[in-house]
């Protein structure tokens, strides 16, 4: 998992991890990136994540231009069987360059029509290519004004997931750094799995 929301990230919280290095640290390197230097920039969750933060501040060099993000992915494509890119909300061209070299691009959005605007924007502005856009509604209840099919039909873009309201598990998680997918209670973190499973039977075609 890659944390491209530079000095406003906030991966490593959530995962209750405190990161040595950063992304930042494979710049000097980033045109003879190694599978050492990998492993010397990542911080270790548990047995199954390896995670890359952002640099905790906005200072000197802590932008990536589009050819160094391209080559960092391409490093970690070599290593790992699934990159997982976390980015900022909004443009950008660091933001840009990840969205071109995604397989799957995945758009998180509430169900409400602020967000609904916002990722309609959003959505035009995004470069194309020739992978797959999908919609995830977060913090869905079945009362909502709103309904994810009338929200895909709206943007005419794939859902491919939602995500219930479940205030106990999501203060689990940012409060004391334990993912809701580890909580066999959290109806949110089960989502997440069923999610994770369908994205995991898109990687595989």
């Amino acid at each position: 998992m890659i944390d491209l929301n530079p000095g406003l990230g906030t991966a490593d919280l959530l995962l209750d991890l405190e990161p040595e290095r950063s992304w930042a640290d494979l710049l000097p390197v980033v045109d003879e990136l190694t599978a050492q230097h990998l492993r010397l920039a990542v911080t270790g969750y548990g047995q199954s994540l390896d995670f890359l933060a952002c640099p905790s501040s906005l200072g000197e060099g802590w932008m990536i231009e589009k050819e160094d993000v391209k080559s960092i992915l391409a490093a970690f494509r070599e290593e790992y069987e699934v990159v997982l890119l976390d980015t900022f909300p909004g443009g950008g061209e660091m933001n840009r360059a990840a969205y071109v070299l995604s397989n799957i691009r995945l758009v998180v959005l509430t169900p409400d029509a602020p967000a609904l605007q916002a990722t309609r924007r959003f959505l035009a502005a995004m470069p194309k290519n020739e992978k797959m856009t999908a919609l995830v509604i977060n913090q869905h209840s079945p009362g909502a004004a709103l309904r994810p099919r009338e929200i895909a039909d709206h943007l005419q873009e794939r859902l491919l997931g939602t995500l219930p309201v479940d205030p106990s598990g999501i203060w689990s998680n940012v409060s004391y750094g334990q993912p809701c997918v580890s909580q066999k209670n959290s109806t949110w973190g089960k989502s997440v799995r069923q999610l994770s499973i369908i994205l995991m039977s898109y990687m595989d075609q």
